[in-house]
């Protein structure tokens, strides 16, 4: 049985401000914070933090767009849904862009050296 607070937010149960501040910049913080951590030299601890990155913005696009139309304005909402829509294609349209111009991505020892 999945916790009572990430039930209700998942359901879209709690209010937008607090699926915003807490589901969403909240969350985020501690994660950019646990970020500071990872040694970027280990290539599985940053594959694992990506991947923890990703599951983690996948639950916050769900519990976002569920909880939009918990405020007391309607147009919070429908903003918030539209400007999740707008990331998804973004996200969509640089991922395709990456996958197929290879030659974008820098391997990680070319990262810090010169153009």
């Amino acid at each position: 049985m999945r916790p009572r607070w990430l039930a209700d937010a998942l359901s879209g149960k709690v209010s937008l401000s607090r699926a915003f501040w807490g589901y969403g910049v909240g969350i985020s913080v501690g994660y950019s914070l646990i970020g500071l951590l990872i040694d970027t030299e280990n290539r599985l601890g940053v594959i694992v933090y990506l991947l923890v990155g990703a599951a983690l913005g996948v639950l916050q696009t769900l519990i976002l767009w569920r909880c939009a139309y918990n405020s007391r304005s309607k147009f919070l909402g429908g903003l918030l849904r539209t400007a999740l829509v707008f990331g998804l294609l973004m996200v969509a349209i640089m991922l395709y862009v990456l996958l197929t111009n290879s030659d974008l991505l820098l391997s990680p020892n070319n990262r810090w050296s010169e153009p």
